[in-house]
C-alpha cells in the first residue's frame, strides 16, 4: 500500500514538473487518435457505399423514336405512378438542345448548327432521397417501359466513393500504420524525457536496492493515463461529430453511424497496449543505455 501511494506520488511529481510536456503529449495522442478513428470511419463508410449502386436523385429516360403526344403523356403517368418517383419532367428535343447551349456555351462548335431532330425527347425523372440506393433497380423498371429506349443516371458521389474502395482501403492502412508509428513515438520521447530528468534519483533508488518495477511503475502509469484518456477523449470528439454530421446532413445516416461498444473498447485496449509498448520502449533504453 505504502509502496502504491509512493508509485502515485512519483507520477505526479514528474507531471507537475513538465506540466507543459505533459499537456502536449496528451493533445498529440488525442489528435492522432481522432486521425485514426476518422480513417476507420472512412474505410467503412467505403465498404458499406461499395454495395450501393448508385445515389443519385436523378436519371434521364429517352423516348424511343418520334412519338405522339398521347404516347408521351402515357408514359409519364406510367412513371409518375411509380412510388419511388418524386417529378416527372418531359424535355422535348428543342428543349434539350436549349439545356446543352446553356452547359456549353451557346458558340460552342460542338453544337452550333445542331438540328434539334438528332436529338431524342427525354424525361428528367427525380427520384426520392429515401430511394436513391435503388436507383439501378429503378432504372430497370422505367427502361422496360413501352416507348423507352434508353434509362441513364449518375452514380453519384457516394457511387465514385464506393468505385474507389480498393484505393481507400490501401490508403486507410497506410496511414493507420503511420499513426501508430507516430503514437508510439510520442509516448516513447516524452516518457525517455521524463526519465532523463529524474536519471540520478533513479540510479540512487537503484543503489539502494529498490525493484525495477518499483522505479519506473510510474512511467507505466503515465503511459496508461494517456492512453485510456486519449482514447477517451478522442472517441467523445469523433462520436460528437458523427452525430453532428449526420444530424445535418440526414441522407448519411444509413452509412455514418457512431461506433457500437465493440469498437469503442477495443479502441480503448489499442491505445492502451500503443502507450505502454512506447513506455516500455523508453523504459528498456534507459536501461540498456
Amino acid at each position: 500500500m505504502i509502496r502504491s501511494i509512493y508509485v502515485l506520488k512519483l507520477l505526479f511529481r514528474g507531471i507537475r514538473r513538465r506540466p507543459l510536456g505533459s499537456l502536449f503529449t496528451f493533445i498529440a495522442w488525442w489528435f492522432a487518435l481522432c486521425q485514426l478513428i476518422f480513417v476507420l470511419h472512412t474505410v467503412m463508410i467505403a465498404g458499406q457505399v461499395k454495395t450501393v449502386s448508385g445515389t443519385t436523385s436523378t436519371m434521364i429516360a429517352y423516348v424511343a423514336g418520334a412519338q405522339q403526344e398521347r404516347v408521351i403523356d402515357g408514359i409519364k403517368a406510367r412513371i409518375s405512378v411509380m412510388d419511388e418517383i418524386g417529378s416527372v419532367e418531359f424535355i422535348p428535343r428543342q428543349g434539350g438542345l436549349d439545356r446543352l447551349k446553356q452547359w456549353m456555351g451557346p458558340n460552342n462548335p460542338l453544337i452550333e448548327g445542331l438540328d434539334p431532330g438528332v436529338l431524342p425527347d427525354a424525361f428528367e425523372i427525380t427520384v426520392k432521397p429515401l430511394h436513391a440506393g435503388k436507383i439501378e433497380a429503378i432504372s430497370k423498371r422505367i427502361g422496360g417501359i413501352s416507348g423507352i429506349d434508353d434509362v441513364r443516371y449518375d452514380k453519384g458521389i457516394l457511387g465514385y466513393i464506393a468505385d474507389a474502395y480498393r484505393a481507400i482501403l490501401i490508403s486507410g492502412g497506410v496511414i493507420a500504420l503511420i499513426v501508430i508509428v507516430s503514437l508510439s513515438l510520442v509516448i516513447f520521447l516524452s516518457i525517455r524525457v521524463s526519465i532523463v530528468s529524474r536519471r540520478q534519483e533513479i540510479e540512487v533508488l537503484n543503489l539502494l536496492g529498490a525493484q525495477r518495477l518499483f522505479l519506473y511503475a510510474p512511467y507505466l502509469i503515465e503511459a496508461l493515463v494517456y492512453g485510456v484518456g486519449g482514447a477517451l477523449a478522442a472517441l467523445a470528439f469523433t462520436q460528437w461529430a458523427v452525430i453532428s454530421i449526420t444530424s445535418h446532413a440526414p441522407a448519411l445516416r444509413g452509412i455514418l453511424a457512431v461506433l457500437p461498444a465493440r469498437e469503442i473498447v477495443s479502441i480503448v485496449f489499442f491505445s492502451c497496449f500503443l502507450s505502454l509498448l512506447g513506455a516500455y520502449l523508453a523504459i528498456k533504453k534507459s536501461i540498456d543505455g
